[in-house]
């Protein structure tokens, strides 16, 4: 298996290390020049005036400027301290030692600025590549759920109008509508686990709740098909955990784990594509005729679309995690340091318009969205309706598009009609020099460009 961007990243030492092996390497070529010629350590009458070079050299280029910077300034002070040692005087021949000091502190400012213009390079490389893991991630499960469902629908449900993405939908639905508060696995997980058992035809199973550190809690446990002795520490629970992933008795068997005696035919997680798990279904029985690649294959990517329903839900039931100001706040952050620009679109809605046509326009913009994008709606002391859309790793160029493609959605929403005119599209720049606090504001910035639907 090929290394990830993650595991390439440069991992610099801790900071006492590195000033340690900066003083290091700076001390040990004049260390080495006056174990070659102690008469001239430096070795300055010699010609070879790029031994003191080689420190800040090297320093500069693995940890940066400022650590560049100071190894060229005490080999400078080398320089004077070996004048005043060996001739009495600190100046000694300035017209020799002074250009070779102005090449030390350039050579250790220039390695260390190049290797820390490729280090920021990396850093950004590292933040574009989290963002499109996640899209591809999320493309991917709406990809397999989609096949699924339509497989299951030339198999099975021909004759019937509903498939596994609207059953989904709809669950997705009543789960965001559950009033905040208490346990939502332990009051609810029966429900899930049903959801589960129905369309995977699943005969036994039990759903074990995880807590924030990766604990199972067996306490909170919901069973199906009946409750039997379970064995909380089984190895396959373990591993499951451990490569939060799905895990059956082959693929148990290929690890080497021990299943002897093992009551369960597979453990599946619900799991988010931020890869958190926020519970495992432990599966104790269902049809032989359904042991195969393709159903297990199912049974992943339905743990993995109600791992996604249960993130979703647990941000809307919990102001704090939502809080837009934080979510812009990130990606000014990631403008800030790595030059990665965003857009904040900002589409207000008249108070000319009715409740109906405003709440209608929202879901039909909403659902247009992609997996990294965010939205949240703020009310406007006129009564009118703003609806924020954050867009990450978005270009200004691409607000004209976005704005055409909205303007074509609304023009096509029933109800609005020629209403369109009171919608305003309009746009702020992340670009790292303009805090979260004034985007979010109700003052619109003079780099503002607006559209009307």
């Amino acid at each position: 298996m090929s290394p990830s961007i993650d595991e390439l990243q440069p991992a610099l030492p801790p900071r006492g290390l590195r000033l340690l092996e900066s003083v290091v390497i700076t001390l040990a070529f004049p260390v080495i020049g006056w174990a070659i010629n102690p008469d001239d350590p430096l070795l300055l009458g010699s010609g070879l005036t790029w031994l003191l070079a080689i420190a800040p050299l090297l320093v500069g280029m693995r940890y940066g400027f400022a650590l560049g910077f100071s190894s060229a300034l005490v080999s400078v002070m080398l320089m004077g301290l070996e004048g005043w040692w060996y001739h009495g005087d600190l100046l000694n021949e300035p017209s020799q030692r002074l250009p070779v000091a102005i090449a030390l502190i350039l050579v250790g400012m220039i390695a260390g600025e190049m290797a820390d213009t490729w280090r920021r390079r990396l850093q950004q490389m590292a933040v574009i590549h989290h963002a499109q893991s996640t899209r591809l991630e999320e493309f991917v499960r709406h990809y397999q759920l989609l096949r699924v469902s339509h497989d299951q629908l030339a198999e099975r449900l021909a004759a019937n109008p509903f498939t596994l993405r609207d059953a989904l939908k709809a669950l997705e639905e009543k789960y965001q509508s559950l009033a905040p508060g208490g346990n939502l696995l332990k009051q609810h997980g029966g429900e899930l686990l049903n959801f589960l058992a129905l369309h995977a035809r699943v005969q036994q199973a039990v759903l074990i709740p995880v807590d924030h550190r990766g604990q199972l809690q067996p306490s909170s446990a919901s069973w199906f098909g009946g409750e039997v002795t379970f064995p909380w520490h089984d190895p396959m629970l373990a591993a499951c955990l451990e490569q939060r992933r799905m895990i059956c008795l082959k693929s148990a068997m290929d690890q080497g784990i021990n299943i002897d005696n093992a009551p369960l035919l597979a453990v599946v997680p619900l799991i988010d594509v931020e890869q958190h798990i926020y519970a495992v279904v432990a599966i104790t029985a269902m049809p032989f005729i359904d042991f195969h690649r393709g159903h297990l294959h199912l049974l992943a990517v339905l743990g993995a679309q109600l791992g996604d329903m249960l993130q979703q839900t647990q941000h809307t039931r919990q102001g704090e995690d939502t809080d837009p100001r934080a979510v812009v706040a990130q990606w000014v952050r990631h403008a800030r340091d790595h030059q990665l620009t965003s857009l904040l679109i900002t589409i207000d809605f008249s108070a000319k318009l009715s409740d109906d046509q405003v709440a209608n326009a929202i879901d039909s913009i909403v659902s247009q969205q992609r997996g990294l994008d965010r939205s949240w709606v703020s009310p406007q002391d006129d009564r009118s309706q703003r609806l924020y859309v954050l867009l990450p790793l978005t270009q200004q160029g691409a607000f004209a598009i976005y704005a055409e493609r909205l303007q074509e959605t609304l023009a096509a929403q029933p109800g609005l009609g020629e209403d369109c005119q009171h919608i305003t599209i309009s746009y702020k720049v992340l670009d790292g020099r303009v805090s979260a606090k004034k985007l979010l504001s109700t003052k619109i910035l003079p780099e503002v460009h607006h559209a009307h639907a």
